[in-house]
């Protein structure tokens, strides 16, 4: 504690000085130092050790206050907290009265917003009033910022309340590429895959999240979409523009936050990115091989995902988000209610011998409500990009490997780029080739009938499906084990053959 002619009188305050203050006595509630720097600048210490910074000074009297000037029309002088001390923290500034907890990180950030307090009293504003219209402004701001906007649309429009069942088929993908791409910051290497580890290289992108939303140019947009046209990604750019888009016309529509013109409006998509092109990529054999051998080396959660993907031909999400319920391993079929397909009706997947084995060696785990997890099957599992990568590198190495043993040189073979969604058209594919009729392969993949089938044909070729996955099964154990040095047979076919 400082001596009592200290106490009493003003003093040259350092921050030294401010962290050698000890708490007041027990008993005395508190004591006050004056700055002699910086007028009505002062620091009140209590029992507890608390230092707060306040302002003596004559402020202006509010019309609905209890505080009346005196009868020569003067006003009392009154103290303000600016804020508490705290050694190392962010400086701030209280708009409360006293005992504000604004952190003040040091004597010089006190007595800067003191110097600021007086200057605007000698112009007859009351600094709280100010500083209270400064945040209701921010918090109007905050409430019409971009990534502000985002987050309403995604939560009433896209995902919903639960983003683990979005109102959207393809709300998670609109999500990430709205929070990624446009509301974040993002690390931009112009290639595709590579990200702010690759070698250095590349600069940030500002994200647009705090940027209000009135204020996003069409030059903002193209940028985006520039970035991902220079990192090779065509139809990425096209989905992106395309997202944006219905954000700005539902923000418009929704007439909330101040805007009446989108910046995408005049953005035509053949011009900036090119005509969109439809993906034609279906696997060969060998890389169909060594997507099952990759699988295998991958184990569990991922691997098995692929494995099922190539013999059911459904989308990434409804293999990997799936409760083990929707299972019934005894009928052999895997049922996927609508509300996880987005359809009018539930989705039934007559399971081959194959694709039982593969569910029959997934892990059991006591939470055991997702088939495919990191988490114990609390949730479900996610993280396909990195995943994506290690199966392109497993694969690459299992098909050099398979060229050497066949006496080539490994060192010629390449992986062309491949997506996940891939695996589906190949699917779709083998099946035509296997003389599916065209009705049963689309009802496999789960495409909606169109016109007058979607509402008079109701039959759902159960049989039929079950005979088209059951020969692609067969095909499927044809390519991965041509010979019988079979590469299926490691557990699969043995599995397989208890289900029968």
């Amino acid at each position: 504690m400082l001596p009592e002619k200290e106490r009493k009188g003003r003093v040259n305050l350092t921050d030294k000085a401010l962290k050698a203050m000890k708490p007041a006595p027990a008993g005395t509630d508190r004591y006050e130092v004056a700055d002699a720097i910086v007028p009505g600048l002062r620091v009140r210490v209590n029992e507890a050790g608390r230092k707060t910074f306040v302002l003596l000074a004559r402020f202006p009297i509010s019309t609905t206050g209890k505080r009346k000037p005196r009868v020569d029309g003067k006003i009392n002088p009154t103290r303000r907290t600016i804020g508490v001390y705290v050694e190392g923290g962010v400086t701030g500034r209280s708009n409360s009265k006293e005992g504000g907890d604004a952190p003040i990180g040091s004597l010089g950030d006190a007595r800067k917003t003191a110097r600021q307090w007086h200057e605007l009293l000698s112009q007859g504003i009351d600094p709280q009033t100010l500083i209270a219209e400064t945040r209701a402004r921010e918090r109007i701001r905050q409430d019409n910022s971009f990534g502000f906007v985002v987050e309403e649309y995604l939560k009433t429009a896209v995902l919903g309340p639960d983003e683990k069942n979005p109102l959207m088929r393809v709300g998670k993908e609109i999500a990430r590429n709205l929070r990624v791409e446009f509301v974040n910051d993002k690390w931009e290497t112009g290639q595709k895959g590579a990200g702010q580890a690759a070698g250095g290289k590349g600069k940030k992108r500002p994200g647009l999240g705090p940027r209000p939303i009135s204020g996003i140019t069409k030059q903002d947009i193209l940028a985006v979409v520039d970035a991902a046209i220079a990192r090779g990604s065509r139809t990425m750019a096209h989905n992106l523009l395309a997202h944006v888009r219905m954000l700005f016309n539902w923000a418009i529509d929704s007439g909330r936050f101040g805007i009446e013109a989108s910046p995408c409006d005049r953005i035509k998509p053949k011009s900036v990115i090119g005509r969109k092109t439809k993906r034609k990529r279906v696997l060969s054999d060998a890389e169909l091989r060594a997507v099952w051998a990759a699988s295998e080396k991958i184990g569990y959660p991922y691997g098995p995902i692929y494995q099922l993907l190539l013999l059911t031909g459904l989308r990434k999400g409804e293999v990997s988000d799936a409760p083990r319920r929707e299972f019934d391993l005894a009928r052999k079929m895997w049922t996927i209610p609508k509300e996880r397909m987005k359809m009018d009706n539930d989705h039934h997947v007559p399971l081959s011998d194959l694709a039982c084995a593969v569910l029959q060696k997934l892990p059991q785990f006591e939470r055991s409500a997702f088939a495919f997890s990191t988490s114990l099957g609390a949730k479900p599992v996610n993280g396909f990009s990195k995943a994506k990568t290690i199966l392109d590198r497993t694969m690459l190495n299992e098909m050099r490997r398979a060229v050497a043993e066949e006496g080539g040189d490994p060192e010629e073979v390449t992986l062309q780029p491949f997506v996940i969604h891939d695996i589906r058209r190949t699917v779709r594919t083998r099946l035509s080739a296997l003389g599916v009729n065209r009705v049963v392969a689309e009802l496999i993949l789960a495409h909606a009938q169109k016109d007058l089938d979607a509402v008079y044909d109701q039959h759902a070729f159960i049989d039929e499906r079950r005979q088209a996955l059951d020969k692609w099964a067969m095909a499927m154990r044809s390519i991965v084990a041509p010979t019988s040095g079979n590469v299926i047979s490691f557990e699969a076919r043995q599995n397989a053959k208890q289900l029968t």
